[in-house]
């Protein structure tokens, strides 16, 4: 147990010093301070039978790999967004009693397509799409892991872009 106090120990006195450099990275208050906290929830889920020989750069790394993680999910979320806000607003500025007719087909064959998916997959695409919900609540919430929750998403955008391009073409 003593290595982990070291551990936790340095945390605590590099935290400042780490804080402003996320904060400098993400540009974010509250991201750096969600990434500090994911980093201390690894660092204290650490064994004490963990060989640390620098607990100072041992915790430096724990939190540089916590933003690399950040990172990558913002990208990873950002490009879903960006295929949902394509495959739902494509041409979308032209309203016709035909553009109508084809919109309401359109919401039909969605519904159709949601209606048709694994119970799972509906609802965490749900809870994140229209009621707002991070990967992070959804999977507190579920009792699953992030990449569980961007795998039912992934799901349910991969069966919406087969819906999209079966009506284009």
């Amino acid at each position: 147990m003593r290595k982990l106090s070291r551990i936790l120990d340095a945390f605590g006195a590099e935290a400042p010093r780490m804080e402003a450099g996320l904060q400098g990275r993400v540009r974010c208050r509250a991201r750096s301070a969600d990434i500090l906290q994911d980093a201390w929830v690894r660092l204290a889920e650490l064994g004490p039978d963990g060989a640390v020989e620098n607990p100072q750069a041992y915790v430096r790394r724990t939190v540089r790999n916590a933003a690399i993680d950040h990172l990558r999910k913002e990208r990873r979320r950002a490009a879903i967004d960006q295929e949902l806000h394509d495959l739902l607003w494509d041409g979308a500025d032209e309203m016709s009693p035909e553009r109508i007719a084809i919109g309401r087909e359109t919401v039909a064959a969605l519904e159709k397509a949601l209606a048709e998916m694994p119970e799972q997959s509906r609802r965490v695409f749900l809870m994140n799409r229209f009621e707002g919900r991070t990967h992070r609540q959804i999977a507190r919430e579920l009792g699953v892991s992030e990449t569980t929750v961007y795998y039912h998403i992934r799901r349910v955008l991969e069966r919406l872009s087969e819906l999209r391009d079966s009506l284009a073409g």
